[in-house]
């Protein structure tokens, strides 16, 4: 996970702004996020958690009411100022999910917007924004990538494809960025291989840079967890 952060900051150079950043969470590592950084937000216990082939697995059992998210917290210093960009990115597998959704991801931007991703077992939905959706195939991988530079409209990628393009809705929260099992009531089995997001420079060499991280971590993935 280290390689993107290098190669970021290799792209910044001299033109370096100071609110630009990178986090990283790799579960390769054997840590939990909270051991690393990020805080953990549960409710009823939270999820059965463990580690698999280099991916943490976060297991929500049916007839509960688990919330178990990973939440990063940067106060005010969340969004892109003008040249950047805000990315996030991440590597899931959806085994199984009982109920509308499980999986989450989620945005808040520094004034309290927000964009909010959950998971079906065959979809990537906005939760905020009704019919937007993109079909996933379940029981493999995907690279996602969110990606805005205004915090009011994103595009999200997926194997370095589109698949959806929205807009951030108003929220309640700010300046905070978090996934992980987030539906009260609903129950899922999901795999994350890793999870990073942060603010660099846009747009080409932005665009390349990302690509490259993304290839990069599409090579590591495939190794990992080829079948």
């Amino acid at each position: 996970m280290r390689i993107i952060g290098m190669l970021i900051l290799m792209a910044l150079g001299t033109s370096a702004v100071a609110e630009q950043y990178w986090v990283e969470y790799d579960p390769s590592a054997g840590l939990f996020p909270e051991e690393v950084g990020w805080t953990r937000i549960t409710h009823d216990g939270g999820a059965l958690r463990y580690f698999e082939d280099g991916a943490l697995v976060i297991n929500d059992p049916p007839g509960t009411q688990v919330v178990d998210i990973s939440e990063w917290y940067r106060p005010g210093a969340l969004d892109p100022a003008q040249g950047e960009r805000f990315i996030a990115q991440w590597q899931v597998r959806i085994d199984e999910v009982l109920g509308y959704s499980n999986p989450a991801v989620a945005v808040y931007s520094d004034d309290g917007w927000q964009v909010v991703l959950v998971f079906s077992e065959e979809a990537v939905m906005s939760l905020c924004e009704p019919g937007a959706s993109a079909p996933v195939e379940p029981g493999i991988f995907h690279q996602f990538q969110l990606q805005s530079d205004d915090m009011r409209s994103y595009q999200l990628l997926m194997d370095g494809q589109q698949v959806l393009a929205g807009s951030f809705q108003p929220g309640v929260s700010v300046s905070l960025v978090g996934w992980g099992a987030g539906a009260q009531g609903g129950a899922g089995l999901s795999r994350w291989g890793w999870f990073c997001f942060g603010v660099v420079p846009e747009p080409s060499g932005l665009v390349l840079l990302a690509s490259t991280g993304l290839l990069v971590f599409v090579v590591r993935a495939r190794r990992r967890h080829a079948a």
